[in-house]
């Protein structure tokens, strides 16, 4: 009898967790998997110059910042405590490598689609993404992105991006493409 009760007890509360996985805005989204993937591969990078506790937070409020176009879906303490520092190790985050451009590339625009992110708001963050190397743009879009499902305004404003070339030259260089 006693037995019952503690399964059916853990049945109710795995069923009130798993209903509030579902709500809570971090695990709404089917993207979310490239979101996490990222941050597990930036934490342990990070992981070489900060401690564990630091490393996770920084490479949240990081992933939080790139993968949700610089806005909060949810709001968390320990993430908004490191948004500042991550905005000053952003402009680093190329020399990790912590994923080939093009795809992220393609997970940020997989992302947007999703996300139903106001083109301009896309193609403003894509730029500063650019600028740190992090992203192709303009004629160096990559031709994949075209095949995503609902993705033809997000690669027109990618592929409309104004890109010298001299700066085409010094990305490919920073991102060894060269």
């Amino acid at each position: 009898m006693t037995e019952g009760i503690l399964i059916g007890g853990l049945v109710v509360l795995g069923g009130l967790v798993a209903g509030y996985m579902k709500t809570h805005p971090f695990y709404r989204h089917k993207t979310q998997k490239h979101k996490e993937r990222y941050q597990g591969k930036l934490q342990d990078a990070l992981i070489q110059t900060y401690d564990a506790t630091d490393a996770y937070w920084l490479s949240r409020a990081i992933a939080d910042n790139i993968f949700d176009f610089g806005t909060r879906t949810y709001h968390d303490y320990h993430v908004e405590r490191y948004e500042k520092k991550a905005k000053s190790e952003r402009p680093h985050l190329f020399e990790l490598h912590i994923e080939e451009p093009r795809i992220l590339c393609e997970h940020l625009t997989e992302r947007a689609v999703e996300l139903k992110v106001p083109v301009s708001a896309f193609s403003m963050h894509m730029r500063y993404l650019w600028q740190e190397y992090l992203v192709p743009v303009g004629r160096l879009t990559p031709a994949s992105v075209d095949r995503l499902p609902g993705s033809n305004p997000y690669v027109a404003e990618l592929k409309n991006l104004p890109v010298s070339q001299e700066d085409m030259q010094i990305y490919m260089h920073k991102t060894g493409q060269a």
